[in-house]
């Protein structure tokens, strides 16, 4: 019934218009540019025929659909910064607009959820007058857009808190993590669960005998509760920051709280067309904000790009074998992940050996393991480096010592940081980057140093690699500190940070701190650096 590469639409004996997601050559939906003149599509087929007495949309992948398309995000984030927030609202809210239009047809559509719904997957989902899942554990409901800076701005903000209980909708909004199927249909987030074999069947039954034909919150006097917010105070979210314990640091630094709050706070007394509105609105001033760019770009994009840093498939086969009594912490990690583990007199030349501390290299591509005792490592060599887990993750450098090192034996390293679930960043040099700024920070800290003295002096360390041509992308640099922990999300890792100081105050900056603190940039190793300006006198 529609020719299009995205979706395909069938229309059964009793009017019942089944669409199925299928975007080729992904693994998973995403919302993209195309797939949302897909949807444009359907919406027009559905209004104009009269044949079509109901709607269900479901996927045919194991993903129902999760969130926006890697390139759409690139292209909002660089257009938000040259974009005005005019021309940002009619880009970025064309999916809000779309939801909303299918939530006014006047005939029952139901999302039939048969995997990961997240981001636009849920808010799609949301737009529809009902909702049946799969009742499995690989179904996941959320809306993790916080994760990233960002609020999600095509509905998000305004029907899941006119659906659910409001404090958990604030909940699932300000932490992200989703719901299986049996909490969201305890949660009223879905209307039904279903087996895989009557699934579809379930979905159609709903369309054909719809509990509603309109979503709730259209019913003349339906109106939600907004006791959770403090509206006799200065504050109206201080209670909400208090129970979901968001501190006052993490509100002053990742504004996407603030917003999100402010979208459900702002948006629940009006209708749904306006509250939209009023959720682009704010959308639009998030994603102009450094902090959303920064986020984005750093756990999204950029870790996005460190995933493809992967060994060769020679390495498919390889085991790892741990050298050295004092790995006994890593061997523990990677046997919790289910990592190729082989004895050291066991290992053969094709398999990977991780050295630790002091031990020499035997069969197999040598790495060494560089976390308990970061020392100079000989020329051709190749170091790896581990940050702890955070809330992001993990981080990895592979470091190679020397001008020349195997393409093999750097790929020996990145399975090891693979098998670890870490994102990496490669670099060269004398020392690795990443350990050396995060003993700064902690050196920083016990000087008394300012949260900025700090920042600007880790910048400081990881500009002079750059310099010295020892990090070959500051953007992956930045990536790695912010999965690492070593700098906070809102700044962007290091080259991030400094951008949006601006020119002159950090040169300012640069200056005083290098005159102050010339002792620990010493220790950070930053001896080029004085070497090619001298040192503070």
């Amino acid at each position: 019934m529609i020719a299009d590469p995205n979706i395909r639409a069938d229309l059964d004996t009793d009017g019942i218009l089944l669409v199925t997601i299928d975007m080729p050559g992904r693994a998973m939906n995403v919302f993209s540019s195309a797939m949302m003149d897909s949807l444009e599509k359907v919406l027009d087929l559905v209004e104009q025929d009269p044949a079509i007495r109901g709607l269900v949309i479901t996927s045919c992948k194991q993903v129902f659909l999760a969130g926006a398309d890697l390139e759409m995000i690139r292209m909002f984030t660089d257009r938000a910064e040259v974009d005005s927030p005019a021309q940002l609202h009619e880009l970025c809210g064309r999916l809000g607009r779309l939801f909303l239009r299918l939530e006014q047809i006047d005939k029952p559509s139901v999302a039939a959820v048969n995997g990961l719904a997240l981001g636009g997957g849920l808010e799609l989902a949301l737009a529809c007058h009902q909702r049946v899942a799969l009742d499995s554990d690989a179904v996941l409901l959320g809306l993790p857009e916080i994760k990233l800076g960002l609020l999600p701005g095509a509905g998000g903000t305004q029907r899941l808190p006119r659906l659910i209980n409001v404090s958990k909708a604030l909940s699932m909004l300000l932490g992200g993590d989703p719901v299986g199927s049996q909490e969201a249909l305890e949660l009223g987030l879905v209307d039904r669960l279903a087996c895989a074999e009557d699934f579809i069947g379930t979905a159609k039954a709903m369309a054909l005998d719809p509990r509603r034909k309109q979503a709730n919150w259209s019913a003349a006097g339906f109106g939600v509760d907004m006791s959770v917010f403090d509206t006799d105070t200065s504050d109206p979210f201080s209670s909400v920051s208090q129970v979901l314990d968001i501190s006052a640091y993490q509100r002053g630094h990742y504004p996407a709280y603030e917003a999100i709050m402010n979208c459900v706070y702002l948006g629940l007394p009006l209708d749904m067309p306006a509250a939209v509105r009023q959720e682009m609105d704010i959308f639009v001033e998030l994603i102009r904000d450094p902090v959303a760019g920064n986020m984005v770009k750093t756990l999204f994009l950029e870790r996005q790009k460190a995933t493809k840093l992967r060994p060769n498939e020679s390495f498919k086969k390889a085991r790892i074998a741990l050298v050295g009594s004092d790995l006994a912490g890593l061997g523990k990690q990677l046997e919790k992940r289910r990592a190729p583990l082989v004895a050291a007199t066991e290992a053969v030349a094709s398999d990977v050996q991780v050295l630790g501390s002091g031990m020499p290299a035997g069969k197999g591509y040598p790495v060494h393991w560089l976390n308990d005792a970061v020392a100079d490592l000989a020329s051709a060599a190749i170091g790896l480096w581990v940050s702890a887990k955070g809330p992001h993750g993990c981080a990895a450098e592979v470091f190679q010592a020397g001008a020349y090192v195997a393409s093999d034996e750097r790929d020996a390293a990145l399975l090891v940081a693979g098998a670890l679930g870490a994102s990496c960043l490669l670099t060269q040099g004398s020392h690795p980057l990443l350990p050396r700024l995060d003993a700064l920070s902690s050196k920083c800290a016990a000087r008394g140093c300012s949260e900025e003295e700090t920042f600007t002096l880790m910048a400081m360390v990881a500009l002079d690699d750059w310099d010295d041509g020892l990090v070959a992308e500051p953007d992956m640099v930045d990536m790695a500190c912010v999965i690492g922990g070593i700098y906070p999300a809102f700044t962007g890792g290091p080259f991030k940070y400094m951008r949006n100081l601006g020119q002159e105050q950090v040169k300012a900056s640069l200056q005083t701190l290098r005159d102050q603190y010339s002792d620990l940039l010493v220790e950070a190793d930053m001896t080029s650096y004085f070497n090619r300006y001298g040192r503070a006198q």
